[in-house]
């Protein structure tokens, strides 16, 4: 006969179980550590993804950095780009000191200073908005392409390092099928891929950064559907 699985009575009952050794434990937390190293070895890549479309047309977010416009500059040239279209939304800090009062304004005037010629220059600045700003933002563009532009079907969207992954995704949202979007995410003058997570700056940039990707691209969904 085979033996009983335990004892029981009518109030408590006893029996057999499976558990881990020492040595399993120790192997699950081996894994969970390599999972998590190798997901923060991917992360950055995500977040900044570099991926263009053909197209002879720049879109170039206006929060950027002054480095970044200078790279926009070079972008523009090597590509042969014949477009520059700079969004934006109004400041969050300093409008009262400034006769600019939206990013897009502030960074067209600067790459303007830098020799830029305006007449290859858009900006599209938006209105005074708490929320969603970079698919207002994305919004803005999808509007000016189909009064100005109707024949463009695809865009190459220049911005910061780990904003890139967000942002593509919410220009996709705002555009839709119409028009291809490519990422250009320009790396970061104060961290990088190997070197994200061992300062302050990088690491709250880099998981804020994943935070919103993640909320992007599993539950956002847009107020204003596209196509209105």
């Amino acid at each position: 006969m085979s033996k009983p699985a335990g004892k029981q009575n009518f109030f408590i009952n006893r029996r057999e179980r499976w558990g881990l050794t020492f040595y399993g434990w120790l192997f699950l937390i081996l894994l969970f550590a390599g999972c998590l190293y190798a997901g923060f070895r991917s992360l950055y890549g995500v977040l900044s993804p570099v991926e263009r479309e053909q197209s002879k047309v720049l879109v170039l977010e206006g929060f950027v950095n002054d480095y970044v416009l200078q790279d926009a500059i070079r972008e523009f040239k090597d590509n042969g780009d014949t477009l520059l279209v700079i969004t934006g939304a109004p400041l969050e800090y300093g409008a009262l000191l400034s006769q600019y009062r939206n990013t897009a304004t502030i960074a067209a005037m600067s790459m303007i200073k830098l020799g830029f010629d305006s007449t290859k220059l858009v900006i599209l600045t938006t209105d005074d908005l708490r929320n969603e700003r970079t698919y207002n933002a994305a919004l803005k563009l999808k509007q000016w392409l189909a009064t100005q532009r109707p024949g463009i079907r695809a865009v190459n969207l220049m911005t910061m390092s780990v904003h890139g992954g967000r942002s593509r995704l919410l220009f996709r949202k705002a555009l839709g099928d119409s028009v291809k979007v490519g990422i250009i995410s320009v790396p970061n003058f104060y961290f990088g891929p190997g070197t994200w997570w061992k300062s302050s700056k990088g690491f709250r940039e880099t998981m804020n950064e994943a935070i919103g990707y993640f909320y992007i691209r599993f539950f956002f969904h847009p107020r204003y559907p596209v196509g209105k």
